[in-house]
């Protein structure tokens, strides 16, 4: 079904567009049919496939459709004020001091109630930071979107205190390898900083919100003239603005969740690693309206060129391709090569790993 266009790209037909897989083979080209059947849908649909993950992006500018997008997550690079050579203690240790008191350090923060929630799905980190959360100068990394409390329903925002307060496991990382020079300094990188790359949903609240979205567009498939296997409404009706401003509220809900974290982070290790920073900042999934088009991602980060995210080891350069996406999960290399920096999807900055021991 799917042709070999060039390494690591697969093309075929789907229902209504054309599709452009990039993986190492073409096994997961089927997995991509159902975003090919979106009203509407722009040709091509981008999909992108590991051994372990998968994810799409596709266009419409007449259609949104819940089940072509995955709930929004926020992902935030920071890094330490002071080389891993100068900590005072191994990094490992850092590592299991974070585990071991993070929950103590959230645990001083207050709790919130639906009221609360619903505050900060339409404030998101600027909410947070009201509250003493992050720093003014954090803010450019967390925008708001036009986020509207009362599209993510009640049964979700009732869900949203006992998800404010879950915990959060950051990835504890070293900068092994610069691999391009001019980059990594624009992000203030070098060999031997320590790194933490945190990765914070909506949880329930994200998750429900989509449930009860696609469930209003089921019971009104046959008025948008949908196929009940693809629940969609027309972009101009009112069933649309209300599914984009409620994944805009789980969005804002997700920087506020990623705002605690960071100051819980900042409270725990801060002063051991000479303060922590944000580098960079990345969205994956919901939807984005990008010239008159609304782009659905499922398991896709938002990057525009030179876009910054972490992909599997790498601190890596959004191309601008796929619709302005980028998979935010990595894949083995083979002989040095890089499969995802020679489709063309990122650029590699940095090297990642684990701190030894």
């Amino acid at each position: 079904m799917a042709e070999h266009a060039a390494e690591y790209e697969w093309r075929g037909e789907g229902h209504e567009a054309e599709i452009v897989l990039y993986a190492p083979d073409d096994s997961a080209f089927e997995r991509a049919l159902p975003a090919a059947s979106l009203p509407g849908v722009e040709s091509p649909v981008y999909a992108v496939a590991s051994q372990r993950d998968f994810g799409w992006a596709t266009a419409s500018a007449t259609h949104v459709a819940p089940d072509l997008l995955s709930a929004p997550f926020r992902g935030l690079l920071l890094v330490a004020g002071t080389r891993s050579e100068n900590l005072g203690v191994p990094p490992q240790e850092l590592t299991h001091k974070a585990l071991r008191e993070l929950p103590e350090a959230g645990s001083r923060l207050p709790s919130i109630n639906e009221s609360g929630v619903g505050r900060l799905c339409e404030s998101g980190a600027h909410g947070a930071a009201e509250d003493g959360l992050v720093e003014e100068e954090d803010l450019p990394f967390l925008g708001v979107r036009p986020g509207d409390a009362d599209a993510v329903g009640r049964r979700a925002l009732a869900a949203g205190p006992r998800e404010w307060e879950g915990g959060v496991e950051p990835d504890l990382r070293l900068v092994t390898e610069i691999l391009d020079t001019e980059g990594a300094e624009s992000l203030g990188l070098e060999e031997g900083a320590f790194a933490l790359i945190v990765r914070v949903d909506a949880g329930d609240l994200g998750r429900l919100t989509l449930a009860a979205h696609r469930e209003r567009l089921l019971s009104r498939s046959g008025d948008f003239g949908a196929a009940p296997e693809l629940p969609a409404a027309p972009a101009e009706g009112g069933e649309a603005e209300d599914l984009l401003a409620a994944l805009y509220a789980a969005a804002n809900f997700a920087d506020a969740r990623a705002a605690r974290a960071l100051w819980m982070l900042r409270r725990v290790l801060g002063s051991a690693a000479g303060g922590l920073d944000i580098r960079s900042a990345w969205r994956t999934g919901g939807i984005e309206e990008r010239d008159g088009r609304l782009i659905h991602r499922k398991g896709l980060a938002w990057a525009e060129d030179r876009h910054v995210l972490v992909c599997g080891s790498y601190v890596a350069a959004g191309t601008g391709n796929m619709w302005a996406s980028a998979p935010p999960f990595g894949v083995p290399e083979e002989a040095r090569r890089w499969p995802w920096e020679e489709a063309g999807l990122l650029e590699r900055l940095a090297t990642l790993d684990p701190p030894e021991g």
